[in-house]
């Protein structure tokens, strides 16, 4: 009895030797972790209203164009973006699941297509970490950030970044980048098959803000002249 009463209090003692020993979960690696601090905010997301500055970037010329405005988003498909030009509104894009309709206000002119979701996929984070991980493979792309200056694209001191790399073809995206800081996105960077840059810069971000679906209805002007696709 002496005998077993030592066993156990020798093995007690070892116990957490043993355990050191044990096997551990492997960690996330940088991207994964990334990722999730960044994309996971917007899992499960209702609605989002922020406002952007966007540089387009042309490559073989590298000629900038500059304009900005307000970009809504309803789940689980409909997003509405507003753009101005000189504090006028020059073209509104709505999309949902059916249809995308574009107005040129400066042209008087509209385009209605079936959705491609073309403008859901540049705004691809706000379906969360999930669904973007279902169409594109995500890379910390960290490590690249002074380079990719080089090419254009405007990335703040403290920023991380992470590449999506659609997992089938998408039109006029061939990268997307997301910078983020603390977390919180900056601003999302597509890359497109001719390496011309779009890079929208976000501010005054709102997550799950009362949204009235109404104004996601896009109203085309009478006189305009409607293109369909």
């Amino acid at each position: 009895m002496k005998f077993i009463k030592i066993l156990f209090i020798l093995l007690f003692a070892l116990s957490p030797l043993f355990a050191a020993d044990a096997p551990k979960e492997a960690p996330k690696n940088e991207a994964e972790s990334i990722a999730s601090a960044i994309l996971g905010r917007y899992n499960n997301l209702k609605s989002f209203s922020a406002k952007y500055e966007r540089v387009f970037t042309q490559s073989s010329t590298k000629k900038k164009s500059h304009d900005n405005g307000t970009v809504m988003f309803i789940a689980p498909s409909d997003i509405r973006m507003d753009t101005f030009v000189g504090g006028k509104m020059t073209e509104q894009t709505f999309v949902d699941s059916e249809k995308t309709v574009l107005l040129y206000h400066d042209k008087k002119s509209a385009m209605v297509k079936k959705s491609s979701n073309e403008a859901a996929e540049y705004l691809a984070f706000l379906k969360g970490l999930d669904e973007v991980s279902k169409k594109f493979t995500i890379s910390d792309s960290t490590g690249t950030i002074e380079k990719a200056k080089t090419t254009g694209m405007v990335i703040r001191d403290g920023s991380k970044m992470l590449k999506l790399t659609p997992k089938t073809p998408i039109a006029n995206v061939k990268y997307i980048f997301i910078t983020a800081i603390n977390s919180e996105i900056d601003s999302v960077i597509i890359i497109d098959q001719l390496k011309n840059i779009n890079q929208f810069t976000f501010s005054d971000i709102k997550r799950d803000p009362a949204l009235d679906k109404k104004g996601f209805k896009a109203v085309i002007p009478a006189g305009f002249e409607v293109s369909e696709f």
